[in-house]
């Protein structure tokens, strides 16, 4: 019996450094990404500061607290920050354009993904720990189509890079980035 609870505690373990490292390394990700695409240095000073934070606050929430099947907290947190991220680069976008028609880009289809993925399961992910466990089944399918739209969004960003290839001489320093991510803009 002892070694049957023991092995539930470690799969319960397991479960929350896997699901707390995947958020951990989504925010990364998404707030790297912007980080390279956005032009303000305050803004990205910003995110620098927001993440280090958002790390320690990951660390002590993982420490400290007692979540039954997701980490609510921590996701808020992340759909949050990446939300106001995202909006601050189409803000950029609006005061300083580059191109006559953002959606032409390939950042604009990228920030629209993380838009339309965090804002459309933000509510799911946000209350997923105080709905019954039997009815989670119910409503856990919409992030499955909002990650769909966000991976559509994401394919219309690369397919305006290859066709933009084709034609490398109207390659704007915009779209480079998706052709030496190393080197960007």
């Amino acid at each position: 019996m002892y070694s049957f609870l023991n092995d539930i505690i470690l799969l319960n373990l397991s479960a929350k450094l896997f699901l707390s490292t995947y958020t951990l390394v989504e925010f990364f990700l998404f707030s790297y990404f912007i980080w390279l695409i956005i032009e303000g240095r305050m803004f990205k000073k910003v995110i620098a500061t927001v993440s280090t934070l958002f790390i320690i606050f990951i660390c002590y929430y993982f420490f400290t607290t007692k979540w039954n099947f997701f980490d609510s907290v921590p996701v808020a947190c992340e759909s949050i920050l990446i939300f106001t991220f995202s909006l601050y680069y189409l803000f950029e976008q609006i005061n300083k354009p580059r191109v006559l028609f953002i959606y032409n880009t390939s950042m604009f289809w990228v920030i629209l993904g993380f838009l339309v993925y965090l804002a459309g399961s933000f509510f799911i992910y946000t209350f997923v720990d105080e709905i019954d466990s039997r009815d989670i089944g119910k409503f856990w399918f919409i992030t499955f189509i909002f990650n769909t739209i966000k991976n559509l969004f994401f394919s219309i960003a690369f397919s305006l890079r290859e066709a933009k290839d084709k034609n490398s001489s109207s390659l704007s320093s915009y779209d480079n980035f998706f052709k030496n991510p190393y080197n960007p803009l």
